[in-house]
């Protein structure tokens, strides 16, 4: 069908699914015992489940030997990224999580001038500066700035998903689509497992002692929400595109606090996220 192709229609899905994905997810680690063995589940539903959509996207593989030892290098970083990703979820309110992994868009400018010489732009160093004042507006509390451990470890996951993102650039386009995205997600599942010796015994205890619907649609919609939001990108101009995902943001903040009682700093939350989307902005422009 000819609306499948059209990136406003991927788009839409794309920030759909996200929204799903992130709220659900909240959801699923509340009754989390073990959030490695959640991370595993979520990772091998997600990337098992878009496999029933090979069919419809080309059968077809990279021969550059470059190319799969970068997305295994960035598969490492993606690995590490969930595994975090899991426990600050669990720890911090959809809003400050959602905002805060924005930075990743501040850590692509430092890589792109430091790792690839890439010009100095004003706008999108300026996006970047809004994009980190956006966040300090989060950690105010009674004029000083307060983070917790928390907020590290998002750090250090954004981190990772950054370096990922930069090693894994473009790769997607030598793939059938649905089985890169499988790999992005079995094969760090496979990983968090052997590293932190999580046995099946212990996947089943958390399948079977959480809550499986919050699990299944945050796996479903986990994979989507990539799938959507490539085809966005390839499909669509970066320059309208991206500004427009990160929309995603705002909506997660005021659907929290409408379903998931986060109204702490309400106000602070929708001004850092609309700060978000202009820094978004300004950097797509530059």
């Amino acid at each position: 069908m000819i609306i499948f192709n059209n990136w406003v229609f991927n788009l839409v899905l794309s920030i759909l699914f996200v929204v799903v994905f992130t709220q659900f997810f909240k959801v699923a680690t509340k009754k989390s015992s073990n959030d490695g063995a959640l991370t595993v589940i979520a990772q091998l539903i997600s990337g098992l489940s878009i496999l029933v959509l090979i069919p419809f996207f080309s059968w077809q593989f990279p021969t550059d030997w470059k190319i799969w030892f970068f997305l295994l290098l960035a598969i490492v970083f993606y690995a590490i990224n969930d595994r975090l990703h899991t426990t600050t979820r669990k720890n911090l309110d959809i809003s400050t999580e959602n905002i805060t992994r924005q930075l990743s868009k501040v850590f692509l400018i430092i890589i792109g001038l430091i790792i690839f010489k890439e010009e100095f732009v004003l706008l999108k160093i300026l996006g970047g500066l809004i994009i980190i004042i956006s966040n300090m507006l989060l950690f105010v509390k009674k004029k000083s700035f307060v983070f917790d451990k928390y907020i590290v470890l998002q750090m250090i996951s954004v981190l990772c998903f950054t370096i990922a993102i930069a090693l894994d650039v473009g790769i997607s386009n030598n793939f059938n689509l649905p089985v890169y995205i499988s790999l992005t997600l079995v094969v760090p599942a496979l990983l968090i497992s052997l590293i932190e010796r999580i046995s099946i015994k212990k996947i089943k205890q958390e399948y079977i002692g959480g809550d499986k619907s919050a699990i299944w649609i945050t796996g479903i919609a986990w994979g989507l929400s990539i799938l959507f939001g490539l085809r966005a990108y390839i499909l669509g101009d970066v320059i309208t595109v991206s500004p427009l995902t990160s929309l995603s943001v705002l909506l997660n903040v005021l659907l929290a606090y409408i379903f998931l009682g986060e109204k702490e700093s309400l106000l602070r939350k929708i001004i850092s996220a609309i700060g978000i989307i202009i820094g978004v902005l300004l950097i797509t422009l530059g």
